[in-house]
């Protein structure tokens, strides 16, 4: 990376938030990791790509929790209280699936920069798994020397 570029330092803070915010899910809810990636994204390009195109990070992990009623929506519940005891700005983004799949953001200023933490969660139904979804995403930077697209 060039050294206007943050996308190594932002995938390390990226990467310890996810582990952080996940870890925050109570372990009687039985969290166990149904799929992980952390990788760079990069903003539209004119052409070939430049050092300077927009590019920031994202770290995510979906979560099989607990057989038992509520699981998903008590995972949320206690993450939100953690997020927002500790600072974060929380607001519903979107609810699909009418109304059974719900996702709440979560916004702080870290160091100068901002950050954004997305929680996804289920309503409990019969026959339904019990899953929630973390998603965080590092502010803005420069692409820099990584000419790898995603």
């Amino acid at each position: 990376m060039t050294s206007e570029s943050r996308l190594d330092e932002y995938r390390a803070e990226a990467d310890r938030l996810l582990a952080e915010t996940v870890a925050l899910i109570p372990q009687q809810l039985a969290p166990e990791s149904g799929f992980s990636e952390s990788e760079p994204r990069f903003g539209p390009t004119e052409g070939t790509a430049a050092p300077s195109d927009p590019a920031w990070w994202q770290a995510r992990d979906s979560l099989n929790l607990a057989a038992q009623a509520d699981a998903s929506a008590d995972a949320a519940a206690t993450i939100a209280a953690e997020l927002t005891g500790d600072g974060w700005a929380a607001s519903r983004v979107r609810e699909t699936e009418g109304g059974a799949r719900l996702t709440d953001g979560f916004r702080k200023e870290l160091d100068g920069q901002k950050w954004y933490i997305e929680v996804t969660w289920v309503t409990s139904r019969p026959g339904k798994a019990e899953v929630v979804e973390v998603l965080v995403v590092s502010p803005q930077t420069v692409r820099g020397d990584d000419q790898s697209s995603t």
